[in-house]
């Protein structure tokens, strides 16, 4: 459980991939585990949004909390945006973030880096995140996120999500 008198961050995943995603995150070895809140799988892109929604309640006397969502953008990515920006309110934006596949497969991701291990697979998408070097996101399935990677790191997310 990360200490909400520091900065942490609340991850709602979509479903079990994701799920899994973000422990692969949290073993790496460039991630400061403690300072994540990993909820259950909501079931689905639009309970992700209902359980952003109740946890965006507690921002505001939480200074120090930031949200993640991930869901699966099944090659609606702008409209997903789009329903995003509308739901967080501006006062909000510096700290809630959005993240996901932009395929109506996720396996479609796997086949891609030719891993099956989600683990490794999340491995692969951070290894090189604090040194700014996205390569392993400019891909058809992942290039939707770099510009709220560049936001979180703009933000200075980076700064305590990732270990020095």
């Amino acid at each position: 459980m990360a200490n909400i008198y520091k900065h942490h961050l609340i991850v709602i995943p979509e479903d079990d991939k994701y799920n899994n995603i973000v422990n692969g995150i949290v073993l790496s070895s460039n991630v400061d585990e403690n300072i994540f809140n990993i909820f259950r799988p909501s079931g689905g892109w639009l309970k992700v949004f209902e359980q952003l929604e109740d946890q965006m309640k507690h921002l505001e006397r939480l200074k120090y909390r930031h949200i993640l969502i991930l869901i699966d953008f099944d090659e609606k990515f702008e409209s997903r945006y789009k329903m995003f920006f509308d739901e967080v309110p501006s006062e909000y934006l510096d700290r809630v973030f959005i993240l996901g596949v932009n395929n109506k497969e996720f396996e479609d991701l796997q086949r891609f880096f030719s891993l099956s291990n989600f683990e490794k697979l999340a491995k692969k998408l951070v290894e090189n995140c604090p040194d700014s070097d996205l390569s392993n996101w400019k891909n058809k399935h992942l290039e939707c996120n770099l510009a709220e990677i560049g936001r979180m790191k703009d933000l200075g997310v980076f700064d305590w999500l990732f270990k020095k």
